[in-house]
């Protein structure tokens, strides 16, 4: 509403002054009041919203402080916990420590084997067979000797029965008389008077009776002495000598005998001598008492057999056979006929010898015959020949399996060792005397054939083997290798190595053997220096292994270790292919252990030790702030600023004793000092884990604690700025008071003055 009161300029110019002198001091003394110069958004509306946001991000930093506050110290709780557990790890490290040190039982652990089976080998090898080899054969010798002869005589006049008897001798007539008989045996002669008259003679028997029992007067019988009367097959009275070393003599009449009964009886007078033995020997050129026969057989002595009429001696066939029969040992002997025959059965070094004094014992039992039936395939061992002596062998020579071979063969065999050298042919000269043993012998002499083959004679036949399973070889055709009845070819053997190779190794393939926590010794598989390449080789290995014990029993072979005080292992490796084809595999094996009487102090340790870990389990459940528990699983979020961009996640962890790898110990566990070993290996372990844990802590500590700081100084910043733009200046502010105050005083006189000059006018008035 408009006023009707009309001011003058001047008043009306002060009053305005007045009036924004007024507001001014309002102003001024509103800033001073509030310390702000802006204190709504119409006193400055950038400021005032600049500053309000400012402060607003200031108190939500500042709120945040507080929660970053709470994770320092749930971090600063985690890290005293660790700081708290290694404590007792560190306990429990040394009560294992004491326990290590304390007696420990006496435990023993098993012995371990680890076995395989080594495949076959082939050895090549040949052995003479059939019967045309030089094995030891019967001695079977057949000689013809000179044949005896026995004298004999019959008398022409028949006597068929008893009466013809007695008519010859009726006792009345000329016939009776004497029949006179020199008989001479064994060189010794005497004459026996054969009286016939009757009636003693009346008969047949009777007639026999005189002539066999007739005397000499010394007590010898005619038929005792040597000759015997008999009736041939025509009833004709026959005298025989009874050996082929009597002969008789038949006296004349007038000589000794009567004419008459002579004729009667129908004999002769004359001699009638037999043809022994000793006379054989004697007809051709040799003595009686000197000529003589050695007899050698294999298994006793020689013996000599003197031909003679001398006590001891022998003068007939029959003699001899009586003779040898008492001295040929193991031989069998018999003279039938004609055929002299000696044997001997097969056996190597088995022989029958002959060896004559004369040529004359040779020509009379044979000896001398250019050929000898010894019963074997063709040809003839022959006599004793001129030297009179001889040997006849159950062992043969190649001269006489092969008359062809009697001046000298040779044989040819090619080896190949398989060391690099290639197959080497060897010819051996061998003699036509040689036997069995003679031929080995000189086969075993070459250098090649000897260090390579074993050559023997096997039961007479000779027998060629390759050494190792590494040689091979063969034999040439031809007649000596037909001969000794070898099969001519090739004779190849199968190593190891060679099986090895068909298994899918191959050459420079190892096998390794470590025993007891030892270096691995290596076995290495190949034809080169100290390599393997067969069984034998493989067992030689086998046994220079240091630490080991091992056996080849057959095919089996056995590595093993024995039992022991402390731990036992053994441990097998190489190449998959070569173990396979050995029977084996890489493996490792670890002997059981059984514990002794346990040490009472171990013990007590071993339940200290347990003890610990059920507090270590109880202060990781401990160490927890605020209801969080880093060393128990939890995590911890940190924000860092209001929009919740900036965090931190601290990871828990969960350190009771199972998973800082310590575990109780049950039974006799601290008996072993393995055992402890590991438990303070697995302590040293955990202390690493709680170390390493601690710093990362340590280091999220110290990222919060910068985070912590950087918040309030960020608050401070802000809190600054934000007043920055609205705080007002008070030195300022009190300046304008003053003097606006001074203005208000001097506007108030300036209208005092400007209304002095109206009460002036009134004055006029008045």
């Amino acid at each position: 509403m408009s006023s009707n009161i009309t001011l003058s300029a001047g008043v009306r110019q002060n009053l305005l002054s007045l009036q924004n002198t007024a507001d001014l001091m309002a102003t001024t003394q509103n800033r001073l009041a509030t310390g702000k110069k802006v204190n709504s958004a119409l006193d400055n509306p950038s400021n005032f919203f600049t500053s309000q946001s400012l402060g607003d991000r200031a108190g939500d930093l500042n709120s945040l402080l507080d929660s970053i506050g709470q994770a320092v110290k749930t971090i600063e709780a985690a890290n005293n916990g660790i700081t708290s557990l290694t404590k007792l790890v560190q306990s429990a490290k040394s009560i294992a420590q004491q326990a290590r040190s304390a007696t420990a039982s006496a435990a023993t652990y098993d012995a371990l084997n680890v076995t395989g089976t080594l495949p076959s080998e082939i050895i090549g090898s040949t052995i003479a067979g059939g019967a045309n080899d030089l094995s030891a054969k019967p001695v079977n010798l057949s000689f013809t000797n000179l044949s005896e002869t026995v004298s004999t005589t019959s008398g022409s006049v028949a006597f068929a029965n008893d009466a013809a008897v007695a008519a010859a001798f009726p006792g009345t007539n000329a016939n009776d008389g004497t029949i006179q008989i020199n008989v001479t045996t064994g060189g010794t002669s005497t004459t026996f008077n054969v009286a016939l008259a009757n009636p003693a003679i009346a008969t047949r028997a009777g007639l026999l009776a005189a002539f066999n029992s007739a005397t000499d007067g010394s007590g010898n019988t005619l038929a005792s002495f040597g000759v015997t009367a008999t009736f041939d097959g025509t009833d004709h009275l026959t005298l025989t000598s009874n050996s082929a070393d009597t002969d008789f003599q038949i006296s004349a009449g007038g000589s000794g005998s009567t004419a008459a009964t002579l004729t009667a009886l129908g004999l002769s007078a004359g001699s009638f001598n037999s043809t022994s033995l000793l006379d054989r020997v004697i007809a051709n050129g040799g003595a009686a008492g000197t000529s003589n026969l050695i007899l050698s057989v294999s298994g006793q002595s020689d013996k000599t057999v003197t031909f003679g009429n001398s006590g001891g001696q022998v003068s007939t066939i029959a003699e001899l056979q009586s003779w040898l029969n008492s001295n040929r040992g193991a031989a069998t002997a018999s003279i039938a006929g004609t055929t002299f025959s000696m044997s001997l059965g097969a056996g190597t070094g088995n022989a029958l010898g002959f060896n004559a004094s004369d040529v004359g014992v040779a020509k009379a039992l044979g000896l001398d015959a250019a050929a000898a039936n010894y019963n074997f395939g063709t040809g003839a061992r022959g006599g004793m020949g001129s030297a009179l002596s001889k040997s006849f062998n159950s062992d043969l020579t190649l001269g006489e399996l092969d008359t062809s071979l009697a001046s000298g063969t040779n044989i040819s065999i090619t080896v190949d060792a398989n060391d690099g050298t290639g197959p080497q042919t060897q010819t051996v000269g061998l003699a036509g005397t040689d036997n069995l043993n003679a031929v080995v012998a000189k086969l075993k002499a070459n250098a090649s054939l000897g260090a390579n083959l074993d050559i023997t004679n096997v039961a007479g036949k000779l027998q060629i083997v390759a050494k190792t399973a590494d040689v091979d070889f063969s034999i040439a055709a031809g007649s000596t290798t037909t001969a000794l009845n070898l099969t001519a070819g090739a004779y190849n053997s199968t190593s190891l190595m060679d099986r090895i190779i068909a298994g899918g190794g191959a050459e420079g393939d190892v096998m390794t053997v470590s025993a007891n926590g030892g270096f691995a010794q290596t076995i290495t598989f190949g034809k080169g220096m100290g390599q393997v390449s067969t069984r034998a080789e493989f067992t030689q290995a086998l046994g220079n292994l240091s630490g080991v014990t091992t056996s080849v029993t057959g095919s089996a072979f056995q590595v093993g270790v024995a039992s022991g005080s402390s731990q036992t292992t053994l441990t097998i490796g190489g190449s998959t292919n070569t173990l396979i084809t050995l029977g084996t595999s890489a493996q490792t094996k670890t002997g059981t252990k059984h514990d002794g009487t346990p040490n009472s102090t171990r013990e007590s340790l071993q339940k200290d030790f347990n003890d610990v870990l059920s507090q270590i389990d109880g202060l990781s459940k401990d160490a927890s702030y605020n209801g969080i528990n880093l060393l128990n699983g939890d995590n911890l979020k940190i924000t860092f600023n209001e929009r919740g961009t900036s965090t931190l996640t601290i990871t828990g962890v969960t350190y009771n004793a199972s998973n800082l790898g310590l575990n109780k110990q049950n039974g006799n566990a601290f008996q072993d000092n393995t055992l402890v070993d590991q438990v303070i290996d697995s302590i040293n372990n955990a202390l690493t884990t709680l170390r390493t844990q601690a710093s990362k802590f340590g280091s999220n500590l110290s990222t919060v604690q910068v985070r912590q700081d950087f918040t309030k100084q960020m608050v401070n910043t802000l809190q600054t700025g934000a007043d920055n733009l609205v705080l007002a200046d008070t030195n300022e502010e009190g300046a304008n008071m003053l003097a606006l105050q001074t203005r208000q005083q001097l506007s108030t006189t300036a209208l005092s003055l400007a209304n002095q000059a109206n009460q002036a006018v009134l004055r006029l008035f008045g």
